[in-house]
């Protein structure tokens, strides 16, 4: 049903991505990603834990005044992301690897599962 206003209507032809730089080897790249199983590590808990640890928003952090503050590690420094990794004797590609339920592990033996 077309209607007659004073409205202008425009349609506007998008070119599809042949021939645009990169492009096939961005859908090479996404088939292979899209092979991948993604697999959970371990519990609940240890999924939470590793996805608060990499996105950085962990039980230890508050704000006060706008500012960013964390409470204290059981070696009493802050307990930012990075100071637990560091605390634990892990390092962060064991984060960002298929590395996780050692780091999980290793935070729960050292007992800061609480500050994740």
């Amino acid at each position: 049903m077309v209607s007659h206003s004073k409205s202008r209507v425009c349609f506007q032809w998008i070119p599809s991505h042949v021939g645009v730089f990169g492009n096939e080897e961005a859908d090479v790249l996404a088939k292979e990603g899209s092979a991948l199983s993604l697999q959970s590590v371990g519990t609940r808990s240890a999924q939470t834990a590793l996805a608060r640890l990499r996105s950085g928003h962990i039980k230890s952090l508050k704000f006060i005044d706008k500012e960013k503050a964390f409470s204290s590690c059981p070696c009493s420094c802050p307990a930012s992301p990075a100071h637990i990794i560091d605390c634990i004797g892990a390092s962060a590609r064991q984060l960002w690897s298929g590395e996780g339920k050692g780091l999980v592990e290793l935070l729960e033996r050292h007992g800061v599962m609480d500050l994740v």
